[in-house]
């Protein structure tokens, strides 16, 4: 199997929470509902469990005047799953988008983005050596960041119901005291990926077939894991970087040229540019840096 269907295979591995200590998910995507509801023949504009009204406005964006940082060499740590795994090594793209707002300063970015995991083995993955595609690394606290930026794991959820989201929120504020304890110097800013499309999902994607019913299942699920991601960072006033909104049209479903046309589930060029520029703008607005 090569490395672009592992990641687009393990997008959809999914653990069930329990009392155990932390492992690497193993239980498919498709274990999630076993119970499945009617739906149309074309996915409903839902909105996690509201009905969407149209487009939020999207941050203000990574355009504002040159500034300058307190250190000339800055490390950012990015954890998450695929979606943060294929911002690539180094994240070129959000490489670009800080260098239009701090020319002089040298960015040193580490991706610990890990693909078909779950929120659980991410909190692992701050304190714990791994391997990843036959590559060993070291723990995200070893690269001693400067900003972490969390993911919301969305693309990899536990559920739907609401006893699992209330669980990712739990888990959401279990990353971020780790990240607490370990680096207290560190500036945390959370992330919400680009919305999913109903209508596209996973078409094209090695080994995957979705009906009608599945993709508007699992795109409904992914949702409402980001839309908990940005109300947990807006609770807990920390930075967001939100390219969530910013890639929903008017009918709830991700735009599709943010979305890759090869497997309808990754970035494009361009939405990989919206989450850089995204994740860009929030460290500028809070003046993570100055």
């Amino acid at each position: 199997m090569n490395i672009f269907s592992f990641l687009v295979t393990g997008v959809f591995a999914a653990e069930l929470l329990t009392t155990n200590p932390i492992s690497t998910p193993k239980n498919s995507f498709g274990k999630l509902m076993a119970t499945p509801t009617p739906a149309p023949t074309t996915a409903p504009a839902v909105l996690g469990t509201t009905t969407f009204i149209g487009p939020v406005k999207p941050q203000p964006k990574a355009d504002r005047p040159l500034a300058e940082t307190k250190k000339s060499s800055v490390t950012i740590a990015l954890l998450g799953d695929s979606m943060m795994d294929t911002l690539g090594t180094n994240a070129p793209a959000l490489q670009t988008a800080l260098k239009k707002i701090y020319p002089r300063t040298t960015f040193i970015i580490k991706n610990y983005g890990v693909g078909g995991t779950n929120i659980q083995y991410g909190i692992e993955r701050i304190t714990n050596g791994y391997t990843y595609l036959g590559t060993s690394y070291a723990p995200l606290v070893a690269s001693q960041p400067d900003i972490v930026v969390v993911e919301s794991f969305g693309y990899n959820p536990f559920g739907s119901d609401s006893g699992t989201i209330d669980a990712h929120w739990l888990l959401l504020a279990k990353t971020v005291d780790t990240i607490k304890a370990n680096l207290p110097n560190a500036k945390i800013v959370m992330a919400a990926t680009i919305a999913p499309n109903a209508n596209r999902f996973g078409d094209g994607a090695p080994g995957l077939s979705f009906s009608v019913l599945e993709k508007w299942q699992r795109t409904t699920t992914i949702k409402k894991y980001l839309e908990n991601t940005v109300r947990f960072a807006e609770g807990e006033h920390l930075p967001l970087a939100d390219a969530y909104h910013p890639s929903l049209m008017a009918d709830g479903n991700g735009n599709l040229s943010y979305i890759n046309g090869g497997d309808h589930i990754h970035y494009s060029d361009k939405g990989r540019v919206l989450m850089a520029t995204q994740i860009a703008g929030a460290i500028a607005k809070n003046k993570l840096l100055e």
